[in-house]
């Protein structure tokens, strides 16, 4: 059985939808869906496997362009509800059609107090991931989309909103390579298109934003079939914005390292703990520290 479930899904979901400020909204949502160690991984046929995660994320500063704004502190309490199910379409082929249901809290505080704070639930995420099997080694090679629908609490007269009142597509491409029993490596792309959002601000303005790619790669140690030990790096780039069709602010980008353990602490049940942080970032939100943590049962 493989030592890792649940394809990709934005720990920081494109960083939780937040609806900022004009002057926030375009790096602030730039992010992609961030993909945990072996993800892309063939799960057991017909098995059913839900999924819970909790993400904290604090920020520390806000990067116009390359300046620094200190003292700029966003915290995010966030979790995801996930199921899925996992179907055979050929000996090597397989589709685990799912949902993803965000939910949590994000408060503003610092230099970022203006922004105030919101609970509630996020945009409903749908997706079905193939994963082709290359050879008799395990190595895959997967593609997936993700429909982000609007369905998640909105409140134009708020900074902060957990939904983003708009529809937005995010297609996914990963290959896992493995190196023996114990090593492996995954590489996953992004680019995520942008619906409009004709509910911008008190203003009811127009915000639309251009495409973002992210790409990231992952190093897998695995001393055992039950235990995954693992060192990410992503990159993240582009999602200017346009508000009225006017220019709002500039593309983003942010490097990120990340640091996981994976452990089935029963031979249906596995935890996740990753820690990460951003190394560099321009025009847009830093993260000093991020925690996930991730619990999976297998029906």
């Amino acid at each position: 059985m493989s030592t890792v479930l649940g394809e990709g899904k934005p720990k920081s979901l494109r960083c939780a939808g937040f609806s900022l400020a004009i002057a926030l909204m375009g790096p602030a949502c730039a992010r992609a869906a961030e993909v945990n160690p072996g993800d892309y991984e063939q799960f057991p046929l017909k098995s059913t496997i839900a999924v819970v995660y909790y993400n904290y994320v604090n920020t520390d500063s806000l990067y116009m362009g390359d300046t620094k704004v200190s003292n700029f502190n966003v915290r995010s309490n966030l979790g995801i509800a996930r199921l899925l199910h996992v179907f055979s379409l050929t000996k090597r082929l397989t589709i685990d059609p799912q949902f993803l249901l965000p939910f949590g809290n994000v408060t503003a505080s610092g230099a970022a107090k203006a922004l105030g704070s919101t609970t509630g639930v996020g945009d409903l995420i749908l997706t079905a991931p193939l994963k082709y099997r290359l050879n008799d080694h395990h190595d895959t090679l997967s593609a997936t989309v993700y429909l982000y629908l609007p369905t998640g609490s909105y409140d134009r007269r708020r900074s902060l909103n957990l939904g983003e009142h708009r529809v937005s597509l995010d297609f996914q491409g990963a290959y896992i390579h493995h190196f023996g029993t114990h090593w492996a490596f995954d590489l996953i792309g992004d680019v995520i298109w942008y619906g409009d959002n004709n509910r911008f601000n008190v203003s009811n303005g127009r915000m639309s934003q251009s495409e973002s790619y992210f790409v990231q790669g992952i190093g897998r140690y695995m001393p055992n079939p039950k235990t995954t030990l693992a060192l990410g790096i992503s990159q993240s780039w582009g999602g200017k914005t346009l508000l009225n069709g006017i220019p709002n602010t500039a593309a983003s980008s942010s490097t990120r390292l990340n640091l996981t353990a994976i452990r089935f602490v029963a031979p249906r049940d596995q935890l996740l703990l990753q820690a990460g942080t951003d190394v560099s970032v321009s025009n847009g939100l830093a993260s000093n520290i991020t925690v996930q943590c991730r619990y999976a049962h297998i029906f």
